[in-house]
Parts: C-alpha cells; sequence; structure tokens
C-alpha cells in the first residue's frame, strides 16, 4: 500500500489551498499526520481576531452532520443543520439555530468532529464590541475576504447604519464608509474572491478591496422589499423577497392572545419571492423559475444553499426563511418554505423533511 504521509509536498500545498475556505476541511486534513501538517498553512479563519481596541472578529461555520453508519442504510437517518462556534479558549463549541442569532438551548454533549460526516455549507461572521461601548457600525451582515496577494491580510465588508457599504483593510486604524448610495444596502457577500454589496432595488456592485472603489456589477431589478445574495453550485443568486403588513385587526393574532391585548399590533410578513442569477458579462440579473434540486436558506447573517439530496429531502427548487410574522402565528420557529413551482408558502412543519432539519436533535446524537 501506498505510504500517504510521502505525498509529495507541493502537492500537498495545492490540495490544501483547495480547502482554505472550510475550516473545518482544514483541520482534518492537517491532522492526518505530522508531514501533511507542516506541509499546509493554518486556516485563514481564526476563532478570534482583534480588529482594533473595540472590536474583535470571530466566525461560526454552517455543517450538515450524519451519522457515522451504513453507507446505504434504509430509512437514511435524518441530518442535522447546526450552525457551529468555537471557543477559542477552550475545546468547547456552541451550536446555534443555523437561521437566527440565537443558541440552541441544548444540555451539554459530544459531538466528534472529526469523524461525523459533515458537509460545510458556508461561514457567517460577527464583530464582538470589546468595550461594551456605543459604535455607529450597526452590523446586519459581515462578510470576510482573505487577501491572497498579502500574506495574512484580510478585508471584511458589511452595512452601515447609514445604508451605506462600510470597508475595513486589516492594518488599518477603522473602517472606511464608501460615499456611494442610490438608495440603501440589503446585502453583502463574497463571490469568486471578490466582494459585493446589493441595493434594495437589487442593483449590485463589486467592492475593490485595496481602495473601496465600485464597479457595477448589475443593474436593478427593482420588484420586492428586500434582497439576498446567495452562492450556489458556482452561481451568484439574487433572492427577492415581497412583504405585506398585516394587522391584528386582520384575525391573525396568535390564539394565547385576546384582541385587547394585540390591539393596534402588526407586523411584516412574507408573500412570495423572485430568484435571478447573475448574468456576469452582461452585468444583469436574469429571473430563474426552477432551482432545480437546490434548497436557498435565508438567515438572519447568512444565507447559503444546499441540495436536496443532501437534506434527505423528496425534492429541491424552494426557499427556506425566517419570518416573524409567521412566528407569531403557527410556524415552527417563525419560519416558512416557499415553492418555486407552484408560488406558495408553508409552514415549516407542514413540509416533510424540513422541520427535521433543525431541532430537536435526531436521535443519532445520542442526546438524552
Amino acid at each position: 500500500m501506498a505510504d500517504w504521509s510521502e505525498l509529495p509536498k507541493d502537492l500537498l500545498h495545492k490540495i490544501s489551498q483547495l480547502l482554505l475556505e472550510s475550516p473545518l476541511y482544514l483541520l482534518r486534513f492537517r491532522s492526518v499526520c505530522s508531514s501533511w501538517r507542516s506541509s499546509t498553512p493554518p486556516s485563514p479563519f481564526n476563532p478570534s481576531i482583534s480588529l482594533t481596541n473595540t472590536f474583535s472578529l470571530s466566525h461560526r461555520t454552517l455543517l450538515l452532520l450524519n451519522p457515522n453508519s451504513n453507507p446505504n442504510p434504509n430509512p437514511r437517518p435524518r441530518p442535522w443543520l447546526v450552525k457551529l462556534s468555537l471557543d477559542p479558549h477552550a475545546s468547547t463549541a456552541r451550536l446555534f439555530h443555523p437561521l437566527s442569532r440565537f443558541p440552541m438551548k441544548l444540555p451539554r454533549f459530544a459531538l466528534d468532529l472529526f469523524t461525523l460526516p459533515a458537509l460545510d455549507l458556508g461561514r457567517e461572521f460577527l464583530l464582538t464590541n470589546t468595550r461594551h461601548t456605543r459604535d455607529s457600525l450597526y452590523i446586519e451582515k459581515l462578510v470576510f475576504l482573505p487577501l491572497t496577494h498579502r500574506k495574512d491580510r484580510f478585508a471584511l465588508l458589511t452595512i452601515h447604519v447609514s445604508g451605506k457599504l462600510a470597508l475595513f483593510r486589516s492594518g488599518e486604524d477603522g473602517w472606511t464608509v464608501i460615499p456611494d448610495m442610490p438608495t440603501p444596502y440589503d446585502d453583502v457577500c463574497v463571490f469568486k474572491g471578490n466582494l459585493y454589496g446589493a441595493d434594495s432595488n437589487g442593483r449590485t456592485v463589486r467592492v475593490r478591496p485595496d481602495d473601496g472603489g465600485l464597479t457595477l456589477a448589475a443593474e436593478p431589478v427593482f420588484g420586492g422589499d428586500k434582497k439576498f445574495l446567495v452562492e450556489s453550485e458556482g452561481a451568484l443568486l439574487l433572492v427577492d423577497m415581497y412583504l405585506s403588513y398585516y394587522s391584528c385587526t386582520q384575525g391573525l393574532f396568535h390564539e394565547d392572545f385576546d384582541e385587547e391585548d394585540v390591539a393596534g399590533m402588526g407586523w411584516e410578513r412574507t408573500v412570495k419571492f423572485d430568484v435571478f442569477r447573475l448574468d456576469e458579462e452582461g452585468k444583469k440579473w436574469v429571473e430563474l423559475t426552477d432551482l432545480g434540486e437546490r434548497v436557498l436558506f435565508l438567515g438572519d447573517d447568512c444565507a447559503f444553499s444546499a441540495s436536496a439530496k443532501d437534506l434527505n429531502l423528496g425534492r429541491g427548487n424552494c426557499v427556506a426563511f425566517r419570518d416573524d410574522g409567521l412566528g407569531f402565528n403557527r410556524v415552527l420557529n417563525g419560519m416558512g418554505v416557499f415553492r418555486l413551482d407552484d408560488g406558495k408558502i408553508s409552514p415549516l412543519s407542514e413540509c416533510a423533511g424540513f422541520s427535521e432539519l433543525f431541532c430537536p436533535p435526531p436521535d443519532w446524537v445520542g442526546l438524552q
């Protein structure tokens, strides 16, 4: 048998470069043996990075976990979709609902991430105020871009409280608020090694990390009320969410409240989505009517996609999302599923296989 520890160092380095975007994959790769570890750099996504005297940067990883079992079980055990945050000072982690900012309320238990089959679906980044003081930088979503041409350098992009894009470059003292703003920005992302921002009309720009310059990536689509950027199978998608305002006088209040308690209350509720794919050469968004087997997930601080097969779902071509208006009524954790084929929104609990992706954990986790 071949001695895998004797693979050429240049080959190990090339392999490791393909794993840089996944801290978990790279950690597993470097843990095989001392030869592999010495031939590959550590992940650029450190658990915690001090940016300034006020802020530190951390990240959480979105994982689809499966049990160690027969590769062809019948029935197949359901996977578990989680968001994981490592504690840099201890060998522990916290689990979060994958589409929210809130941790799962679970007793302590063990997960062996070195052996469990795990699919890395992406990351979300957070700024922690180390001084507990107020700051003008309001974080809706934060993205991280390693600057490969500059060792140990990176750039961050977020949306400032003013609705403008804000850029941070490692080695600098503060943030740069980019003055361009025809309309407020809704979302930011990293796609093919570039920073992108989309405003509330769908106008999308590419941001140069070196100087904060902007290049038009796509003309606006207008349409709905909130835009999300999602990478799916090597393409950049724009998801356009349409909202409608509902009041309790319309009879949509929760059964635990009486009409006097909720008089005058109201909320926004999602009514439909449009999905577009970026035409990079044409600098425009092209509307899609079918996502194939893909499922898009829209969260508070992250958006990602996965295949229906990996999720153990009967079909894809849908968008799973959080909606506080739905949660006030009857949907599990304020979540719904929009299907592109019929344009209908259903509570998560009524979509076979979807509610089982989240809490409570599946039986194979061994949680008592």
